[in-house]
């Protein structure tokens, strides 16, 4: 994706940029830009032609952070046009943060809603090195904010294309030990904050969401078979996927598409918190057909793509992002 600064325009118009309800008294800090490299005029010889230059390309970013404001660039890509509101994220190393990096990438406007205690310190701070103006808190429990979270957004941006549910939680004591033990006040927490959020969030969004648009969620293959120390997440992984597919036949009249990516293990936060975790990602590229660990980018790419219209004719599915770990039987690393 090429960056190029815009051109001025007169004199320089004042934006009026709304203020989003502060989520804490501290002001946000936001990531500082680079300047941008100036091409020297060419000064035309007598009876010559003019030469016009076009303004310099700035340099291909790397890694996580931005050079650039999103303002001072004209953005292009896939996704152009597009306004996407992304749930879940809790720092860089965050699958939600690879997908809206990914989705800014491509030419999206892109939004965040998070817990209220993220917002200052994480939140913020990653929305600012892309430009996004939409921060909002939100806990997913409650569907008064939830509901207003979504009439903020529609007051604020208008149309919502893209929406992505990255929210996750299960009580720790739960995803150790048995899964008999299960308590039943950690069942309802690990469903009303996995599961039913989705639900909840496709309800408001609908409103808002043009034929063509895409809802998206993240599950794991412990859905499917049994994994050590998922446990309870687990069987709310089943019931979000599930969720997804009557979702989509829900929706699917309107022209809304709901899916799951299904990723294998990505270190993360919260990934950190299952036990054993490092033992099975540290193993993983040994059994899994393409020899590679998983990245947030790879997640990402996928997310592009059930976000584009190049996905027109594709919902309710679980897609694999899993180096093909999903079909094995017996996986058995070489000897």
């Amino acid at each position: 994706m090429k960056l190029t600064k815009r051109p001025a325009a007169g004199g320089a118009a004042k934006e009026s940029t709304p203020k989003a309800k502060p989520a804490a008294t501290e002001p946000a800090h936001s990531a500082a830009p680079s300047p941008a490299a100036v091409t020297p005029p060419v000064m035309p010889r007598a009876n010559a032609a003019v030469i016009a230059v076009p303004t310099a390309v700035a340099k291909a970013r790397v890694g996580h952070k931005l050079t650039r404001p999103a303002d001072d660039c004209e953005h292009t890509g896939i996704l152009a046009g597009k306004k996407a509101l992304v749930f879940g994220v809790a720092n860089d190393h965050s699958i939600a943060w690879g997908i809206a990096k990914a989705l800014y990438d491509q030419g999206a406007e892109v939004g965040f809603s998070s817990m209220g205690s993220l917002i200052k310190r994480r939140v913020r701070p990653l929305a600012a090195s892309i430009g996004a103006r939409f921060v909002e808190p939100c806990d997913v429990r409650d569907d008064d904010e939830i509901r207003r979270v979504f009439e903020r957004w529609h007051a604020r941006e208008g149309k919502l294309d893209i929406l992505v549910h990255a929210v996750a939680y299960a009580e720790k004591e739960d995803l150790a030990g048995n899964f008999s033990a299960t308590s039943r006040d950690g069942f309802h927490t690990a469903f009303d904050i996995s599961v039913y959020s989705l639900i909840a969030m496709a309800r408001e969004a609908r409103a808002y969401m043009p034929p063509g648009s895409s809802i998206m969620t993240m599950t794991y293959y412990g859905a499917e078979k049994v994994v050590p120390h998922y446990n309870i997440m687990g069987v709310a992984k089943a019931a979000l996927e599930a969720s997804t597919r009557y979702l989509a036949a829900d929706l699917g009249p309107s022209g809304i598409r709901v899916n799951a990516i299904s990723a294998g293990p990505v270190r993360t936060l919260s990934a950190h918190g299952i036990a054993g975790f490092r033992l099975m990602y540290g193993g993983f590229k040994d059994v899994t057909p393409l020899r590679s660990n998983i990245t947030i980018e790879d997640v990402a790419g996928t997310a592009v793509y059930l976000a584009s219209p190049l996905s027109g004719q594709t919902t309710g599915e679980v897609i694999y992002v899993d180096g093909g770990f999903n079909i094995l039987g017996l996986p058995v690393a070489d000897e």
